[in-house]
């Protein structure tokens, strides 16, 4: 097949030549839509399937881990230096969900809040916010009386996946420290372990008794363990539109017996695969965009990176409009709720992100002067 770039093969390529920020932006605005479902109609079983039972939230975050585990582990391997891959990834996330929680706490608290503001300010749930979310033991920001009249109580309902984020970023580091990063068959494996754990967890109903922070980690290793697979044969992949469709269809025919397993109970090998069939097509879809060529949308790839911004400020603009204005619909919620997260994300990357990611070399060197320089040489994969 041959009409045009888009029906082109595409292959992974050097640099920044691709739509990562665009599709990551894409990305975002499926958790908003999504969550807007959550707060107007109160619980997440609310929010449409839009892929058998999948909602557009859980899809789009695992197309974030997907991303993440291409994009960190690229990182790692690039500067082989672990102060300055923890300067970066550091910078990357703290700065900006600290702001985030200020603004939270002191900009929106007080306004949505029905206790007494002497109240809500001396009221240790308050106080202790920072602490809770930036240690990742509670990013629900559940704050005095705020927002008792939505569905939704809490303030950042959004933040919890990012504890998995820093898990896995940590990850990283500690196989590249234990030398796990030497071969591609070791990122290869990042992925073989998870895809093993998965059905076997299921098939043998340890899944169900696993806590959810096991639960999650097993779903988003998955994930990003994909991504850093992907990273490994970089060289060697294609992908062409399609196979994303091929591969849509072959993930339909494993979402049928998890239907019947959500309806009767009983697991099969068919349906505890389903997870990874539609992560393998998650992930075709993800570097099938990333890197297909488009000249009419270039311009996309110079578009701010405000995928993390109104990732974590969209849940604040949703539960605060819809506490105000009660009656919104749906629909009225995404429109008010849109402009209103970008522009934050606009003002938290021109005036937080962007600053702190060009610090990170000084961050790092900083560091090394510190405690002194500790820089592990391992050489990339091999082919």
């Amino acid at each position: 097949m041959n009409g045009g770039p888009m029906f082109s093969s595409v292959k992974i390529r050097d640099g920044h030549d691709n739509f990562f920020t665009p599709i990551r932006l894409l990305f975002a605005l499926m958790v908003l839509v999504g969550h807007a479902f959550v707060i107007v109609m109160g619980g997440s079983e609310n929010e449409p399937a839009i892929f058998f039972h999948y909602r557009p939230s859980y899809l789009a975050v695992n197309l974030f881990f997907i991303a993440s585990g291409f994009l960190v582990t690229k990182s790692m391997l690039y500067r082989e230096d672990l102060v300055e891959y923890g300067s970066a990834r550091t910078l990357r996330i703290f700065p900006a969900l600290i702001v985030h929680v200020l603004f939270v706490m002191f900009a929106i608290g007080p306004f949505v809040t029905n206790v007494p503001l002497t109240q809500f300010f001396t009221d240790p749930q308050f106080w202790t916010q920072p602490f809770r979310v930036l240690t990742f033991a509670d990013t629900d920001m559940t704050m005095p009386g705020a927002f008792a009249s939505n569905h939704e109580q809490i303030g950042s309902g959004a933040l919890w996946t990012l504890r998995y984020e820093v898990l896995a970023y940590i990850g990283t580091a500690g196989a590249f420290s234990l030398g796990l990063l030497r071969r591609k068959w070791m990122l290869i494996m990042q992925f073989i372990l998870f895809m093993a754990a998965w059905p076997i967890a299921h098939l043998t109903g340890v899944y169900d008794q696993l806590p959810a922070t096991l639960q999650a980690i097993l779903r988003f290793g998955l994930a990003y363990g994909l991504g850093a697979a992907i990273y490994a044969l970089r060289d060697r992949l294609t992908f062409h539109i399609g196979g994303v469709f091929i591969l849509g269809l072959i993930a339909s025919l494993f979402g049928y017996p998890y239907l019947n397993y959500l309806e009767n109970g009983t697991m099969t090998v068919a349906a505890s695969l389903f997870e990874i069939m539609t992560t393998l097509w998650l992930g075709y879809i993800v570097f099938w965009m990333a890197y297909v060529k488009l000249p009419a949308l270039n311009g996309l790839k110079k578009l701010s990176d405000t995928s993390y911004g109104i990732y974590i400020y969209h849940w604040v603009v949703l539960q605060t409009a819809i506490f105000f204005i009660p009656g919104l619909e749906i629909w009225q919620l995404i429109a008010i709720a849109l402009p209103v997260s970008v522009a934050l994300a606009l003002a938290s990357w021109h005036i937080v992100e962007k600053p702190m990611l060009r610090s990170k070399g000084k961050l790092s060197r900083y560091i090394k002067r510190k405690f002194g320089k500790s820089k592990d040489q391992i050489p990339a994969p091999a082919e």
